[in-house]
Parts: structure tokens; C-alpha cells; sequence
């Protein structure tokens, strides 16, 4: 008799697209968030001034990469509080703005304080994802496309 034994493990594939999809959005609304904050500031070419690099190529070029090292930390380190992953991710900013300093030229005080806000701005919203998660397609998927093509 062959029998199916029902094991209740979650799935690696879903799990795996689950969290790109997560920090995809995440990356999508911190995005958003970020140009609406800046319509305020005045821009040349898509870059606000003093800033070393757009926006959106700041975000997804550094804040996504440092984001994924602040959670591959917080697994290694197995913490599952609000605390310790801010403060993580608030390093985590800090080293994107240094990196952002050191490739696009920009000053490393600025760009450093810029990037910790910017992550702690990017863990909020992965938490906002996690909480809703019908709108993880709308900011993964739609949002950058549709500022890609306005601006």
C-alpha cells in the first residue's frame, strides 16, 4: 500500500518568492515614498541637488543589497525582535550610504544619515507588506513601472 505522508513544511519555492516579492515591494513603496518626499526638493536631470545619484538607482542599487545583508544578519543571529533588526538595519543604512559615498562621490556624513533613514524607511514598509499582503504586487510590481515611465 502506498501511502502519501502529509508533512506540514511550508514550501522552499513559495517561501523563497514570498520574501522576494516582500522585499521587492518594500523596495517599491520606500521608492515611492522617498520621490514623493523629494517633488519638494529641486532637481536637476531626475537627481536632487547635493544627492550623488537618483533616487530610485539609490535605492535599488544599494538600499535592496543592504537590506538583504541586514536580514541574512538577523537570520544568522536569530533575532526575532523589533529592536535589535532596526538597529541592524540602521547599520545596514549606513554602510549603503558610505557605499553610495565612496562610488557615486558624495559626502559620507550625508550620505550616511540619508541611508539609515532610508532603511529603517524600507524595513518599515517590508513590515507594512507583511501585514497586507494583497498590496505586495501593487509596489513590487506596478509602482516601479509607473514611475519608470513618468519620470
Amino acid at each position: 500500500m502506498n501511502k502519501i505522508k502529509d508533512y506540514n513544511l511550508p514550501s522552499v519555492r513559495l517561501s523563497a518568492g514570498m520574501y522576494a516579492l516582500t522585499k521587492l515591494s518594500a523596495a517599491g513603496l520606500t521608492f515611492m515614498l522617498v520621490s514623493l518626499v523629494m517633488l519638494g526638493f529641486p532637481h536637476t536631470d531626475g537627481i536632487p541637488e547635493g544627492w550623488p545619484t537618483s533616487v530610485p538607482y539609490a535605492i535599488y542599487a544599494y538600499g535592496l543589497p543592504a537590506a538583504l545583508v541586514a536580514d541574512a544578519l538577523l537570520r544568522v543571529f536569530r533575532s526575532t525582535s523589533l529592536v535589535p533588526a532596526l538597529l541592524l538595519y540602521a547599520a545596514a543604512g549606513y554602510g549603503a550610504g558610505l557605499w553610495i559615498a565612496s562610488e557615486q562621490g558624495g559626502d559620507a556624513v550625508t550620505c550616511g544619515i540619508g541611508g539609515i533613514f532610508a532603511l529603517l524607511l524600507f524595513r518599515l514598509a517590508q513590515l507594512a507588506g507583511e501585514r497586507q499582503p494583497l498590496l505586495l504586487p501593487v509596489f513590487a510590481l506596478f509602482v516601479p513601472l509607473l514611475c519608470l515611465v513618468l519620470f
